[in-house]
């Protein structure tokens, strides 16, 4: 690092909490401006400020290692489960999300849920999200933080992730999620602009495309025809631990990394559900192909270079490719945009655990009653309080990034992903199955990954801890809703009338005219040819990118005009429904 590098890093550290103070006014006024920016957030925002939380310190290690691992095929491991969920926000969860009009998930128990179980187990939820599940993700992300910067500063990964987080907090805590979401998006463009530059420069370095194929070949002379494959089922992916990805797309809404945390908060921050609906496509572009395209180079490059085994901890690839290729200048940039990457993630979920501690647990059980102002500062201090308490987490516990990046992106919440259907889709469901789910599953799910050993992927493919936990989960929250007496009526009407969700609403639906029956049914129909077609469009375009890569040109001819046609049957049925003409309007549309 030289000390122009320092300086653009110096730089990117006061324009941020410039941001943070331009929005702290506006944040300061009421909860709902602080943890949803007033539900004013506009599609683009949504979709910039969702894909950049994901785009978290570990991405660009993360993508690069999986690619140099497992080769073109490397990040199917999420490609996979989000190829299906993402569209499915998009199409479903977004408008639910949206017509509830909640500040938190948490909240959604006292909506969907009656009685005094319901409303005390809402502050347990909020208590486990907030100062449990959201600290051990942030815990991981700092984590990676360390894996991308140590090597290339030489620093101790810690003192990176105090003096990053410390930022973070700093403008979190000052501008809420208005100034969260602003700067996400500019953070998203830092990070993604920096290695983009890096591309070219470090496949001039090692010859081009054809000095890249060269050096696989000569490094992996048994495994280049494997490394460039784009066949499935392939080593490491084969036919039950592909089910298992499926399964978890298809259900991977009822995930806080999914369709329920921090993407349903920017859900709840739209303008109306057609922002939310579109911005959550726009993420999904953004999410599966854009953000990923310059890794899976790096990637390439990466095992040209370096043989297999060769690195204790292969995460550190794209640090080694930065050390040995950046130029003065370019590395400040890479640098800040790794801890653009970190503190648009962190950002988020400081102010998505305080929402939990706030909206759910402060304000309706601790101190009811309060001025807007005091909760707001209540929800400043909770944010520096999680914070604190996942860097004891990360310095401590998170080691061994491979098994954490499964575990915090597919395992953690195996057991309560039938959740994610049956609270929108069945109405037997009720408090006591919804409880079961969370006290069994998510101790249960440690306990299988880690201590029994089931991270262990050579003596345990992802597939078998996955689908034990999934099927364990099923199995328990039907069975314990059955056992135990149903939601009133009345309850259900209510959660009904505000969401309007498809599926099995006996009850309720029984008392709809027949011809509001058939306008839901018809809308049913809709959504789920637009999911399906979602899905394709998806799917196509991942295989239109890699497929090139791998010089098959007849897959990319096949998967280019795939992405074509289903985008735009998608595009155009859209606009008929008119979702596009309805982001100019700022009311809610219902």
């Amino acid at each position: 690092m030289t000390g122009l590098d320092w300086g653009v890093v110096a730089l990117y550290f006061v324009f941020m909490l410039a941001v943070g103070l331009y929005f702290a006014r506006r944040a300061g006024r009421s909860v709902a401006d602080y943890f949803i920016s007033g539900r004013n957030l506009p599609w683009w925002v949504i979709a910039l400020s969702a894909v950049a939380t994901y785009t978290d310190a570990g991405l660009a290690p993360a993508v690069t290692m999986l690619t140099y691992q497992g080769g073109l095929l490397g990040n199917a491991v999420w490609w996979i489960p989000y190829v299906i969920w993402m569209p499915l926000g998009a199409v479903l969860w977004s408008k639910y999300w949206r017509r509830l009009r909640t500040v938190t998930s948490a909240e959604l128990l006292g909506i969907r849920y009656s009685g005094p179980v319901a409303a005390g187990y809402r502050g347990v939820y909020a208590g486990f999200m907030s100062c449990g599940y959201i600290v051990v993700l942030m815990a991981y992300v700092s984590s990676w933080l360390g894996a991308a910067l140590g090597p290339v500063l030489g620093w101790d990964p810690l003192a990176l992730m105090l003096v990053a987080g410390a930022i973070a907090a700093l403008y979190t805590m000052t501008s809420g999620l208005s100034g969260v979401a602003y700067t996400d998006a500019l953070q998203f463009g830092i990070f993604l602009i920096g290695n983009i530059i890096l591309v070219p420069i470090a496949l001039g370095q090692v010859g081009g495309m054809d000095g890249v194929y060269r050096g696989i070949a000569d490094l992996r002379p048994d495994g280049v025809e494997q490394f460039l494959s784009i066949s499935l089922p392939s080593p490491g992916l084969d036919t039950l631990t592909i089910a298992a990805f499926v399964v978890q797309g298809l259900f991977f809404a009822a995930s806080p990394t999914g369709g329920e945390g921090f993407t349903a908060q920017r859900f709840m921050a739209a303008k109306n559900e057609f922002h939310a609906q579109v911005g959550q496509l726009f993420n999904t572009i953004l999410t599966l192909v854009i953000r990923v395209v310059p890794f899976l180079l790096l990637g390439m490059i990466a095992a040209a270079l370096y043989p297999p085994g060769s690195m204790a901890e292969p995460g550190e690839a794209w640090a080694r490719l930065v050390g040995a290729y950046s130029p003065a200048g370019l590395t400040g940039v890479l640098v800040a945009g790794v801890l653009a990457a970190y503190m648009s993630t962190v950002s988020t979920e400081m102010n998505w655990g305080a929402s939990y501690l706030v909206n759910d647990l402060y304000r309706p059980i601790l101190r009811p009653g309060q001025s807007e102002r005091h909760y707001v500062l209540v929800g400043r201090i909770g944010s520096l309080a999680l914070f604190a308490a996942s860097m004891i987490v990360a310095y401590y516990f998170v080691h061994g990034m491979r098994a954490w990046f499964l575990f915090i992106n597919s395992v953690v919440f195996a057991f309560i992903l039938p959740l994610s259907w049956l609270r929108f889709f069945w109405w037997r469901l009720n408090i006591y199955g919804e409880m079961a789910a969370l006290t069994i599953g998510l101790p249960l799910a440690y306990l299988v990954w880690f201590p029994l050993g089931f991270s262990n992927e050579e003596a345990h493919p992802f597939w078998q801890g996955f689908l034990l936990l999934f099927g364990l989960g099923a199995a328990v929250i039907i069975g314990v809703t059955l056992l135990t007496r149903p939601e009133p009526t009345s309850t259900l009407r209510e959660f009904y009338e505000r969401c309007r969700p498809p599926g099995w609403w006996g009850p309720v639906v029984d008392e709809l005219a027949p011809a509001e029956r058939a306008r839901i049914t018809a809308e049913t129909k809709r959504d789920i040819f637009d999911c399906v077609l979602g899905m394709a469009f998806a799917a196509s375009v991942i295989v239109a990118v890699v497929s090139p890569l791998g010089h098959h040109w007849g897959t990319f001819a096949v998967a280019l005009a795939l992405a074509g046609g289903s985008g735009t049957w998608f595009i155009t049925r859209w606009a008929r429904r008119g979702v596009f003409r309805a982001l100019g309007d700022i009311e809610e549309v219902t």
